[in-house]
């Protein structure tokens, strides 16, 4: 043990002398922890060094408890330098062993490993802010954004034909809630599989589609390289939603001696529903024209020409993003004429009602879900919070139908009615086979003619009571 004379300096400012002691090692030998901890009872030691040029200088707490601040001497340029390799016992005398290691290592290599650590540190730092800095701009909702802009807004051919609104709209209520703020790539795949089962629970079908965007969205980050995989790669459309089952609902009862029963009923219920005759309106058109509800919804009175008996619905318009021409029968020209003259002044066929009420020329049209929530609403048991109170007013004999049901039911008139399937497709509008694209390219327009022109008089015949081929449709009051 060696005696170091040290020169402090008194409260009064006169020197004093006060002695203290250095243990060290033996050479190439090195402390051990429990060994350290009985040498430094001595209150007197303040410093400890061994093999490596290693040592530690002594510091107590106020209780007396010690611990040793482990430094290694070096020159670097020609000065007398210090590294600090760690504070036993709160760092491991092993690690402090290894932060000296790495100094020589440095040191040997003409560095300074003290200059060389605080770079590392630095850099490790911007390294985490660009960490931060990247997962912030690559959550899924800031990636979803980037998804919607870049594939699905509809351009040059290619996206969707509501730019992606419907999805995004879709992932605001059911992804973003939960999962909007993370990084994409911290999330497991059994949290997306709890997502999914959250969804089934109150909405089987609409699970489905979720499942259906996000593989298209995951997919579109794999190949962007934000993910390398898609945690959806090893699950099914079926392991998520049960498979959908086809409906096949038309308004029809099946009795030979009156099989349209349901269209009776449905003449005979509507004036009870309490619907504005808008939507009674589109209810018969949508049934004389095969159209769709959201078709039907956003059709302007610019592309209906009553003299022509035309009626045309953009491709933006459409589902197969391919403009539709229909042929108007007397049934659907007098529904058309009537509607003229309710919302004749406005852009729009169905403009939405609340602007209607305070602007003579509204900006946009009824919702799409409108017509379909008003139907619905009035085939439930029980009346919902501020919707309809006519409950069941439109269940038919036959169960609870939906807008599109009536799509279905006028192709199955035209069957009946002598109409060739090929144009039954046709003037539903449905995508054409490429075999059918490529060698057929007529119209067909005298054969659509008359297929909506068959439809129109049955309608007309049935809805007449089997007395007249003139239709008299009620008029109700709006509620």
């Amino acid at each position: 043990m060696t005696t170091i004379i040290q020169t402090t300096t008194s409260t009064e400012g006169t020197a004093t002398a006060s002695t203290s002691s250095s243990t060290a090692k033996p050479k190439g030998d090195r402390w051990q922890h429990k060994e350290l901890e009985a040498v430094l009872k001595n209150t007197t030691i303040t410093r400890v060094t061994e093999a490596g040029g290693l040592y530690g200088v002594v510091r107590r707490t106020k209780d007396g408890t010690p611990s040793a601040l482990f430094r290694w001497r070096f020159r670097h340029d020609g000065k007398l330098c210090d590294f600090t390799a760690g504070t036993w016992p709160g760092d491991s005398l092993k690690d402090i062993r290894d932060a000296h290691e790495w100094a020589l290592d440095q040191h040997k290599q003409g560095l300074n490993p003290t200059a060389s650590r605080a770079l590392a540190k630095t850099t490790a730092t911007q390294t985490q802010a660009e960490q931060v800095r990247v997962h912030e701009e690559e959550t899924v909702r800031a990636l979803a954004l980037k998804w919607q802009a870049l594939e699905l807004k509809k351009r040059e051919g290619k996206g969707r034909k509501d730019d992606g609104v419907e999805v995004l709209r879709s992932f605001e209520r059911d992804v973003f809630p939960t999962l909007g703020n993370r990084p994409l790539t911290a999330i497991p795949r059994s949290t997306w599989a709890s997502l999914f089962d959250d969804v089934k629970e109150r909405a089987p079908r609409m699970a489905g589609r979720l499942f259906a965007d996000l593989t298209q969205f995951l997919d579109w980050c794999v190949r962007r390289d934000y993910i390398e995989v898609s945690p959806l790669h090893k699950l099914k459309k079926s392991d998520i939603a049960p498979a959908y089952q086809e409906r096949e609902r038309v308004l029809w009862v099946n009795k030979s001696d009156q099989p349209e029963a349901e269209l009776l009923e449905l003449q005979s219920k509507l004036p009870t529903a309490r619907l504005q005759r808008t939507t009674e309106l589109a209810i018969w058109l949508m049934l004389g024209t095969a159209t769709r509800v959201g078709e039907t919804s956003k059709a302007e009175w610019a592309h209906v020409n009553f003299d022509k008996r035309l009626w045309v619905f953009p491709d933006e318009n459409t589902k197969s993003a391919r403009e539709h021409h229909v042929h108007l029968s007397d049934f659907t020209l007098n529904l058309l004429r009537e509607l003229h003259s309710l919302t004749g002044t406005t852009k729009w066929c169905f403009p939405g009602e609340k602007r209607r009420k305070v602007e003579s020329n509204p900006t946009k049209h009824v919702c799409v879900k409108s017509i379909s929530k008003q139907v619905k609403d009035r085939q439930r048991t029980e009346p919902m919070k501020n919707r309809s109170k006519a409950t069941a007013t439109l269940l038919l004999s036959g169960g609870e139908w939906t807008p599109h049901d009536l799509r279905r039911t006028a192709a199955t008139i035209m069957g009946e009615r002598g109409v060739a399937g090929d144009i039954i497709e046709r003037a539903l509008n449905h995508t054409l086979d490429k075999l059918t694209r490529t060698y057929q390219k007529s119209d067909r327009w005298p054969e659509l003619q008359d297929a909506w022109n068959r439809l129109g008089e049955h309608l007309q015949w049935v809805l007449a009571g089997k007395k007249s081929n003139v239709i008299a449709l009620p008029t109700s009051k709006a509620a």
